[in-house]
């Protein structure tokens, strides 16, 4: 009996010991190729990459830290100036409104003596004026004496709601830190001089200016106008007021 040898690819296969269909094995030049793709499939950064990367993050942050620490000082700059000049405005309004209420009213001193109506120096000036605050409700006149005068590097407000027979005292403080003062007062003709008397006829000056030196700042100057001047009285004509 004669065997038939078998060709099928089967049988060929089991013969020499290879997959049946036909699987081929790497050569050492594939495992090598498939070791570099897997490395640069695990490739990351590099140390050097690394302290770039924090270096850029850290000059980022330290330039929004000092961005945001600007503008917070920038911010209160701004509300310091916003106060100072409220508080210079204030001040204004309160010398504005007593100068030009200011009348021609003669006084008395402690010991009797005569008091112009406005007397004035190089570093301060008093009068009297109208449209004194009532004291707690009490009924006083609406008339008082007010003084403003640098005292002790201070620019100072000091009132006499009693006008015969008292004297200044010290006062409130306006303006701190002041080094000079120079206060000038302007005539009906127009010339300006370092000080002021209404004698003999109560006259007022038609203007003052203040001018205050403080350390480190520029030269305050306020300009002030004064109440108009009474018109003499109208005679008649037999010559009778």
């Amino acid at each position: 009996m004669r065997y038939i040898r078998s060709s099928s690819p089967f049988a060929l296969s089991l013969s020499k010991g290879r997959p049946f269909f036909g699987v081929k094995e790497k050569s050492g030049d594939s495992t090598g190729s498939a070791r570099t793709e897997v490395a640069i499939g695990q490739h990351g950064f590099t140390l050097v990459e690394m302290l770039v990367a924090l270096s850029l993050f850290a000059a980022i942050a330290a330039m929004g830290v000092s961005l945001l620490r600007s503008s917070v000082d920038t911010q209160e700059a701004v509300q310091t100036r916003l106060k100072a000049m409220s508080g210079m405005n204030r001040i204004r309004a309160v010398m504005a409104n007593d100068l030009a209420q200011a009348v021609q009213r003669p006084t008395r001193g402690a010991a009797g003596e005569a008091v112009p109506a406005f007397t004035g120096s190089a570093n301060g000036f008093a009068f009297v004026h109208t449209g004194a605050a009532t004291i707690e409700g009490g009924a006083r006149p609406d008339v008082e004496r007010v003084g403003y005068a640098l005292i002790g590097g201070e620019w100072r407000r000091a009132v006499q709601p009693t006008l015969d027979g008292t004297t200044l005292g010290d006062g409130d403080r306006l303006v701190g830190d002041v080094s000079a003062a120079a206060v000038r007062y302007r005539d009906e003709r127009g010339s300006w001089s370092e000080s002021w008397s209404s004698d003999p006829d109560d006259r007022l000056p038609r203007a003052v200016e203040v001018r205050l030196t403080r350390a480190g700042r520029p030269p305050l100057t306020m300009l002030f106008l004064t109440a108009p001047a009474l018109p003499p009285p109208l005679s008649s004509p037999g010559g009778t007021p």
